[in-house]
């Protein structure tokens, strides 16, 4: 089985809503998510979005970002129980294509919330860079605590910095 990496469109992103893995199930409806206008409203913002993507099973997850306001953006995932097999190819696209294109683009801060209680979300995004930035209490409809992760150009920048020159 091979997961390709490929744009992804509103029946993909349709696709893995009607087949969310459960913890991405709540966590969405905790924000209020409408599901039915979900795939327009990540189409219409979408800086970009792609799609993890199996030629036999079809799409396992989706992940991208909005533009939250100039400069800013908004980071998104989720994905249907083969999340799993797809994750290597996320943090690979993600590291290969989503930070490079942050760092030379006009973003110097992207965003993204989860459920406090999300321990894979935490290990995540500890792999694609993000840092934890904040707990929000009470932030979902029915009082849920999420934790707010951010990532900086400017963090990202000095990092990629003392990388190069310890190599030297």
């Amino acid at each position: 089985m091979s997961i390709d990496v490929i744009s992804a469109d509103r029946g993909m992103i349709r696709f893995v809503l009607d087949h969310l893995r459960e913890l991405d199930a709540v966590e969405m409806a905790a924000c209020d998510v409408d599901f039915e206008r979900m795939p327009d409203q990540i189409m219409r913002a979408r800086v970009f979005a792609f799609c993890a993507y199996d030629f036999h099973d079809g799409p396992h997850a989706i992940w991208g970002m909005i533009q939250r306001r100039t400069h800013v953006g908004a980071g998104f995932a989720f994905g249907t129980d083969g999340w799993g097999k797809a994750a290597t190819s996320i943090v690979r696209n993600i590291r290969r294509f989503v930070v490079p294109f942050l760092l030379e683009g006009d973003y110097h801060r992207v965003e993204a919330l989860a459920l406090a209680h999300r321990n894979d979300v935490a290990r995540f995004m500890a792999l694609i860079g993000a840092q934890p930035e904040a707990v929000l209490r009470g932030y979902g409809v029915n009082g849920e605590d999420f934790i707010s992760y951010r990532w900086l150009a400017d963090e990202h920048r000095s990092t990629r910095a003392e990388d190069q020159h310890t190599a030297h």
